[in-house]
C-alpha cells in the first residue's frame, strides 16, 4: 500500500480517471478498429498508467501495465484489426489494473497473483520485451536561443545586494470529499430553520406593535414620554430585524445554491460505466446490441448519481434479455441484426427525466395475465378489467417475473419492484410505455435536487404539512354547494371537469374531530389522475430542507420527509403519487379518470369563463381567484410566468390577468410571449402591477397587453369591469 495518505487519494482519483478513459477509447476501438485515433489514446492512457505507478513504486501494476503495452504493439504489427480474443484479454487487463490499483490504496491484496494477471493478457505468449522500460532519457543540446532579457533584480536597500524573485504559484482547484459537503448541507439545513425562526419572530415583533397601536387608540390618556420611548425602541427593533432577516435569508439563499451547485455532477458519472457492461451482457446472451447515449452532460445532485445506478443497471439488463431477441429473431421480424437501447437524459425547470428506450418486441400482456393468474396477485375478472398500460405496470410487482428460467442475470422478479422502490425513495416516479412490435420506452422523473424543494405549508387538526409546489395544479376555495357526486364519487368541477375530492385527513388517516367541511382545495395533479385534496388552512409557501426518514421509516407512504417550520413545529413532506394511490384504493395501478361533468350538473354558464391567472404571493392568488369564482369565472392558477404559459398551451382561456414582478418569467415577458404566438394575437391581457408608473404602463401596452391596472389603488371591481369590457 502507498504510505503517504494524500499520495494515496491522488493516485486512487487519476487511476480511476485514466482507467476509465481506457476503457472508453477501448470501446471505440472495438466499434470502429480502422480508426487510429482510438488506439493512439489506448496507448497513451496505458503509457500514463505504467509512469504513474512506477513513479510510486507500486511494480505489480507497473508490470501489468508494461505487458498492457506489449500486447498492442504485437497486434499492430499484424496491421490488422484488432481480434475479437485480443480485445477481451485487454478489457481483462484493465479490470485486473484496476483491481491492483485498489490494493496499492486500501491494502487488501487482489486475489489474483501477477503471473496468473500475466499469463491471461499474454494469452500465453511471453511479450518481446518482459521487462518494463527504463525511463526515457532525452540529451538536450542547446540550439542557439533568443537571447532573453532577465528582469531587474529587486534590490535590498539596506546591503544594495540583489535578492532572486520568489516564485509565485496559484492553486485552481482542490479536492473536497463528498462527505464534508453533506455536511456543509446538513449546516445549511440548520440555518434555514433559523431564517424561518427569525422571520416568526420578526412576525412576531410585528403582531405586538399592531396590538400597540390599538391600544395606544384606545388609551391615549395614558400615552406618555416613557410609552412613547418604549415605542421608539419597539419600532427600531422591527426595522433592525427586517434588515437582519433579509440578510440573513440572502446569505442563506447563496450559500445553499453555492452548496447545491458544487454537488451537481453530470450524469456520464453513472452512465459512462454501462457502455461495458451492455457489451458483456449481449455478448453472454448472444445478441448484437448498440447503446447510444444522449444527454449525458445533464447536471443531478450527488445523491441522484449514486442512487441511480442500480435501477439503470436492472433496466438495461431487462432490456438486453426480455426485449431485444437474437439477430436471428430480429430478422425473421425485418429489423436490424443489430438491437439499439436508448439511454437519454434531460432536464426541466425542476425534474430530471431519464428514459431507457430500445426497439425490442415491447410487452407481452398476455403473458403477464398468465403470471398474474399463476402468481395469485390478481383474479382473471380483475386481470380482465385492465387495461394494457395498466398490465405493463404489473412488472414492478414483488417476485414478478415473465423470464422463463432463472439465471445469474434475470428471472427472479426483483429487479423492477427494487428499481420502482429506489425512485420513490429519491423523490421521483416511473412510468412505462410499451408497443408490441416496436419497442419499450421507461421514464424515469427525478427532482434536481433532493435538499431543498418547494411546498405549500397547510393545517390539518392543529398538524402541519407540506405538498410539493411542482405537483400543484391550482389551489382553489370551494363550498358545500359546488360538490357533487359522480359515480358515488365526490367531486368538484374544475376546468370543465369533475375531479374527485378527498379529505387530506381521510386519505392520511387522521383521525378529524370536526364535521365542518374545509374551506380549501388544493388539487394535485400526477401522470394518472387528479385529486382535490381538502384542507383546514393555507399557511405559506416555503422552501424548506427536506430531512429524509431513517431507519424503519425509511419509506413510508404518503410521506417524503420531515422539515422544521420556523416556530420550531414539525411538517411532515407529503408524497404527491402516493396521495393519489392511496385515496383510489389500494391497488395502485387503477385511477379513475376525470370525467366530462354534463351540463345540467355544472354550475357554469355556457360561456366559456374560463381565467389564466398569473400570480406568485400565494395570499394574493387565493384572494383574487376566490374572488373571481364568486363571480361565476373558472381560474387555472400559476405560479408563475413561465407556468402560466406552459398552462397556455392545449387549454381554452377567455383571458389572461398577470402579476408583473414574477419569478422565472415576469408579466411582460408572458405578455411578449403571448402576443408572438399567432394562435394568442386575440386573447385579452391584463396586468396586475405594484410599480404604477408611466413608463411600465407604456411598456406593457406596447408589449400587447389591453389594461393594466395598480394594485395600489387596487379594486375588484375595476378588473371586473375589465373583463366584462374586453371579452
Amino acid at each position: 500500500m502507498i504510505d503517504d495518505p494524500d499520495l494515496r487519494q491522488m493516485f486512487k482519483a487519476e487511476c480511476e480517471e485514466r482507467l476509465h478513459n481506457l476503457e472508453q477509447h477501448l470501446l471505440q476501438l472495438e466499434k470502429q478498429p480502422d480508426l487510429p485515433a482510438p488506439m493512439d489514446e489506448v496507448f497513451r492512457e496505458a503509457h500514463s498508467l505504467k509512469g504513474l505507478a512506477r513513479m510510486l513504486d507500486v511494480k505489480n501494476m507497473e508490470q501489468v501495465a508494461h505487458h498492457f503495452e506489449s500486447v498492442l504493439k504485437a497486434s499492430l504489427k499484424t496491421n490488422a484489426p484488432l481480434a475479437v480474443a485480443v480485445i477481451d484479454r485487454l478489457y481483462h487487463g484493465i479490470d485486473d489494473l484496476r483491481g491492483l490499483a485498489d490494493e496499492a490504496v486500501t491494502g487488501i491484496a487482489y486475489p489474483i497473483g501477477v503471473d496468473a494477471v500475466l499469463a491471461r493478457l499474454m494469452d500465453g505468449q511471453p511479450a518481446n520485451d518482459t521487462k518494463p522500460a527504463a525511463p526515457e532519457t532525452v540529451a538536450l543540446t542547446p540550439t542557439a536561443p533568443e537571447p532573453i532579457i532577465p528582469p531587474p533584480p529587486f534590490s535590498n536597500s539596506d546591503s544594495g545586494e540583489a535578492i532572486a524573485p520568489i516564485a509565485t504559484s496559484k492553486i485552481d482547484t482542490i479536492r473536497v470529499g463528498t462527505q464534508q459537503l453533506d455536511n456543509l448541507m446538513t449546516h445549511v439545513s440548520e440555518l434555514t430553520v433559523n431564517k424561518n425562526r427569525l422571520a416568526q419572530r420578526l412576525g412576531d415583533v410585528s403582531d405586538l406593535l399592531f396590538y400597540w397601536e390599538e391600544w395606544k387608540q384606545q388609551h391615549r390618556d395614558l400615552y406618555n414620554a416613557d410609552l412613547a420611548q418604549m415605542e421608539s425602541r419597539l419600532y427600531a427593533l422591527r426595522h433592525q430585524l427586517y434588515e437582519d432577516n433579509n440578510r440573513f435569508d440572502y446569505l442563506n439563499h447563496e450559500i445553499g445554491d453555492g452548496i447545491r451547485s458544487i454537488r451537481l455532477l453530470p450524469l456520464s458519472t453513472t452512465f459512462s460505466l454501462f457502455p461495458r457492461m451492455v457489451r458483456d451482457i449481449a455478448k453472454q446472451e448472444h445478441k448484437q446490441v448498440n447503446l447510444v447515449i444522449d444527454g449525458d452532460d445533464t447536471a443531478a445532485d450527488k445523491r441522484i448519481i449514486e442512487e441511480i445506478k442500480d435501477p439503470l443497471t436492472h433496466l438495461l439488463r431487462n432490456a438486453i434479455c426480455h426485449a431485444i431477441g437474437t439477430p436471428e429473431q430480429r430478422r425473421s421480424l425485418g429489423k436490424p441484426e443489430t438491437g439499439t437501447i436508448r439511454l437519454s437524459a434531460q432536464q426541466t425547470p425542476t425534474t430530471i427525466v431519464i428514459t431507457v428506450a430500445d426497439d425490442g418486441g415491447g410487452i407481452n400482456v398476455e403473458k403477464i395475465k398468465q403470471r398474474a393468474l399463476q402468481n395469485q396477485l390478481y383474479s382473471a375478472d380483475e386481470l380482465a378489467a385492465m387495461t394494457d398500460p395498466q398490465l405493463q405496470e404489473l412488472i414492478f410487482s414483488q417476485g414478478f417475473s415473465t423470464a422463463d428460467q432463472v439465471n445469474d442475470i434475470s428471472g427472479r422478479g426483483l429487479g423492477m419492484a427494487i428499481v420502482r422502490t429506489t425512485i420513490e425513495q429519491l423523490k421521483g416516479h416511473i412510468d412505462i410505455d410499451s408497443t408490441p412490435g416496436i419497442g419499450t420506452s421507461v421514464q424515469i422523473v427525478l427532482p434536481i435536487t433532493l435538499a431543498t424543494t418547494q411546498v405549500i405549508i397547510v393545517e390539518l387538526q392543529k398538524r402541519y404539512y407540506g405538498i410539493p409546489m411542482e405537483a400543484i395544479e391550482l389551489i382553489r376555495s370551494v363550498t358545500p354547494e359546488q360538490l357533487f357526486n359522480i359515480d358515488g364519487s365526490l367531486s368538484v368541477l374544475q376546468a370543465g371537469q369533475a375531479v374527485s375530492v378527498a379529505r387530506l385527513s381521510d386519505v392520511l388517516g387522521v383521525a378529524n374531530s370536526s364535521s365542518n367541511m374545509p374551506n380549501f382545495a388544493v388539487i394535485v395533479s400526477v401522470k394518472h389522475g387528479k385529486l382535490a385534496l381538502l384542507v383546514d388552512r393555507l399557511l405559506d409557501e416555503q422552501e424548506i430542507f427536506l430531512k429524509p426518514l431513517g431507519g424503519v421509516l425509511k419509506r413510508v407512504r404518503n410521506i417524503s420527509g420531515v422539515t422544521v417550520l420556523g416556530n420550531g413545529e414539525i411538517c411532515l413532506i407529503l408524497n404527491p403519487h402516493d396521495l393519489v394511490k392511496t385515496a383510489y384504493g389500494k391497488k395502485a395501478i387503477h385511477y379513475p379518470v376525470a370525467y366530462p361533468v354534463a351540463k345540467s350538473q355544472s354550475a357554469t354558464p355556457s360561456k366559456n369563463l374560463n381565467i389564466l391567472y398569473a400570480e406568485d404571493s400565494i395570499t394574493a392568488r387565493t384572494q383574487i381567484k376566490r374572488f373571481l369564482e364568486k363571480a361565476g369565472y373558472v381560474v387555472t392558477a400559476a405560479v408563475d410566468g413561465r407556468d402560466a404559459y406552459e398552462k397556455l398551451a392545449g387549454n381554452s382561456f377567455m383571458a389572461v390577468v398577470s402579476d408583473v414582478t414574477m419569478p422565472n418569467m415576469d408579466g411582460l415577458m408572458l405578455t411578449e410571449k403571448i402576443r408572438s404566438h399567432p394562435q394568442h394575437k386575440d386573447l385579452p391581457i391584463i396586468l396586475l402591477s405594484a410599480m404604477d408608473k408611466a413608463d411600465d404602463r407604456q411598456r406593457a401596452l406596447e408589449l400587447g397587453a389591453n389594461g393594466y391596472l395598480s394594485k395600489s389603488a387596487f379594486d375588484q371591481r375595476h378588473l371586473l369591469e375589465a373583463l366584462k369590457n374586453l371579452v
